[in-house]
Formats: structure tokens, sequence, C-alpha cells
């Protein structure tokens, strides 16, 4: 049997700045999704014949459990304003993007895989993040985009060591 299981602690900054996020509820997903061009012909109706790879989109998923921890704000307010400003109009996502660290806690049971390095996440776009008013723990669902760093075609979205 190979079963893989461990707690991971999320880290979110650059340049000194690195913050652990707090704890998170029922751990981190990572998702990715393949972009392809679908070929389709008249010979064959609908029906797929082959597809043309044009790339991947990656995700991060967690839910932060203590909103008032240093880090939190900038995972879900991430455009160096305070919570409820806009902030500037126009900005690249790269340019404010930081990177997010996973790593295995010690003394978890962890698998080979202890640190998940992402040079540029922020939160991703049209996630609607929910904060909850109310005399229960405010927890805040985050879902976070991963953009490819290095020179195509050996950029990568995070290196795992």
């Amino acid at each position: 049997m190979s079963f893989i299981a461990g707690k991971y602690d999320a880290i979110y900054g650059t340049d000194g700045a690195e913050i652990t996020v707090g704890q998170i509820s029922a751990g981190i997903t990572i998702e990715h999704s393949v972009s392809k061009q679908l070929i389709t012909g008249d010979n064959a109706g609908q029906t797929v014949q082959d597809a043309v790879y044009q790339g991947h989109n990656v995700f991060v998923e967690f839910t932060l459990m203590e909103y008032d921890q240093a880090g939190a704000l900038d995972v879900f307010w991430p455009y160096d304003v305070l919570e409820g400003e806009q902030g500037v109009i126009g900005r690249l996502d790269t340019a404010v993007a930081r990177s997010l660290q996973l790593d295995g806690l010690t003394g978890a049971p962890v698998p080979s895989a202890t640190e998940l390095q992402a040079d540029l996440a922020i939160l991703a776009e049209d996630f609607p993040v929910r904060i909850l008013y109310a005399p229960a723990l405010r927890e805040i669902p985050v879902r976070m985009r991963l953009y490819p760093t290095g020179t195509a075609p050996s950029d990568s979205f995070y290196v795992l060591t």
C-alpha cells in the first residue's frame, strides 16, 4: 500500500516578508486543468478526432481559519490596500503576486516531497471570497491562481522538493 497523508503550513509573501497564513481547514487542494483546441471535421460530425495541447492552468484552494492572522489579508485582499478599498486599476497580477510555499510540518507524516514552492500566486479571478460576520468562526475560502515562471517550454507553476 502507498497511502499518503500529512499536514502542511502555507506561507505567503516575498523578499523577506513571508508570513504564515494561519491554520487552514481541511487541507490544501491543488487543481490543474489542461487547455486544448479540439479538432473536429465534417466527416465525423461533432466527434473529436484529435486535440492540440495549449497549456495548463493551475489553482490552489484552501480555507483560512484565522481571519486576524497577519498574512491572511494579503491572501484574500492582495492589491496592497486596506480591506474594502479597490486599489490601482490596471495592474498586472504578476506584478502583485507573491510566492506561496507549502511546508510539511516536522513530526507529521509527510510524503517524500516536503515542500511545494510556487513563485507567483494570487487570488484567482472571479472567485467570490465570502467573509462571514456572525457569532461563529470566520472561515474564508480562497482560490489562488499560480502563474508559470521561467522560460517556455520548461517554465513551471511550482517546484516540489
